[in-house]
């Protein structure tokens, strides 16, 4: 039989019971929660650091080719306005201007073949690049291929001879190669400038980072920073830098780097990520990636690649960067975030600064006019 006294003292522990369900609960739901954020940003931040050389699809039909037009389905890429390449597997053409529209076709100017067949039912993508392959290949250039000495081995580069003793040194974006620089180095060339066209670690051909991840610029630059000693052993005097996107952020880290920032000359940079966290925010929006996913992924990135997000801001860095600058800004840019590059420009002396806006997509400044685009880069030259 149980007493009124021995029932008084069970009842705090029945109570304390359901309570402590309750906290068990709560706790296997947050550590779910934890894991299910930290699952979503280490995927996201993969997105950002991983490698990956995979070639992009031939997402496009011929419908018909003449002498001197190609006509191709209308959609996103093959009706823009410009200069584009067309690549196909065996071949790679330049197409120009719109000369006809229909309801589901566009007709194209065919600049030129530059090699291969071209013919109704190839399978082709529209290319920003313009042009694949090699400089002697898509341009008809003289070229040799070189290895730059790095802390990591060897990286292969195209080196293009000139008369200039100040040397080009060409940077491409993340995942790209350095056919990404062809459409600046043809300019330079014809200005009679020698320029380097690097590879950098995890490139194809190229010795992997010790992580085998990007790093974002914090340390390709170190490779860059390499390809200009080996300018100077070679005959240069001094180096202009010209970065694409991924490319721009090393090749302001590099300038940033230097012992002697005098041996920069100039500083081009295209589309370039002046400030990772704003374009890492920019791309998750897109992907509707809620901003709790988008600070892990933030976080993870900078522990797996052994980064500082902050440390790549070039705003934070204004003062450093005091050699004259040609920034090509596209407001169209769905890749990177152009609004920092603008701020960039507004943290550099007026004098020193030249800014030249396009609306065509990210690195499609010289798309969407190519002599436009070798004209700003003449006059910039010109005025080193």
């Amino acid at each position: 039989m149980t007493t009124t006294a021995e029932t008084e003292a069970q009842a705090p522990r029945k109570r304390r019971r359901p309570l402590r369900a309750i906290l068990i609960s709560l706790a296997v739901v947050l550590v779910l929660a934890l894991g299910a954020l930290g699952g979503a940003g280490w995927y996201f931040s993969g997105e950002v650091i991983d490698v990956d050389h995979s070639a992009s699809d031939y997402d496009v039909t011929v419908e018909a080719v003449d002498g001197t037009t190609v006509t191709l389905p209308r959609g996103k890429h093959t009706e823009k306005p410009g200069t584009w390449g067309l690549s196909w597997d065996g071949g790679q053409a330049i197409v120009g201007d719109i000369v006809e529209s229909g309801e589901d076709t566009v007709t194209r100017a065919l600049d030129r073949v530059i090699y291969g067949d071209l013919a109704a039912g190839t399978r082709v993508r529209v290319d920003t690049y313009a042009y694949r392959d090699d400089p002697s290949a898509a341009l008809g250039l003289e070229y040799t291929t070189v290895d730059i000495p790095t802390e990591l081995g060897d990286m292969p580069a195209w080196r293009l001879p000139g008369d200039e003793a100040t040397w080009v040194v060409t940077v491409h974006g993340r995942n790209a190669s350095p056919a990404e620089t062809l459409r600046g180095i043809e300019v330079y060339q014809d200005l009679g400038y020698p320029v380097l066209a690097v590879t950098y670690r995890n490139d194809e051909g190229a010795p992997d980072a010790p992580n085998g991840k990007h790093s974002l610029g914090e340390y390709e630059s170190d490779d860059v920073l390499a390809a200009i000693d080996y300018a100077l052993a070679n005959g240069a005097e001094d180096v202009i830098l010209h970065g694409w996107s991924m490319g721009g952020a090393i090749a302001a880290t590099a300038a940033r780097k230097i012992e002697d920032p005098a041996l920069i000359r100039g500083i081009v940079l295209d589309s370039p990520v002046m400030d990772w966290n704003s374009t890492l925010d920019m791309q998750a929006e897109d992907r509707n990636v809620i901003a709790p996913i988008t600070w892990a992924a933030k976080r993870i990135v900078e522990w797996r690649a052994d980064l500082d997000l902050d440390g790549l801001d070039q705003r934070n860095f204004t003062d450093e960067f005091d050699m004259p600058m040609l920034l090509f800004v596209d407001t169209a840019d769905e890749t990177v975030d152009h609004t920092a590059t603008l701020d960039f420009a507004e943290g550099l002396p007026a004098d020193r600064t030249t800014v030249v806006t396009t609306a065509s997509g990210h690195t499609a400044a010289w798309n969407e006019d190519p002599a436009a685009y070798a004209a700003a880069l003449e006059a910039y030259l010109s005025g080193l």
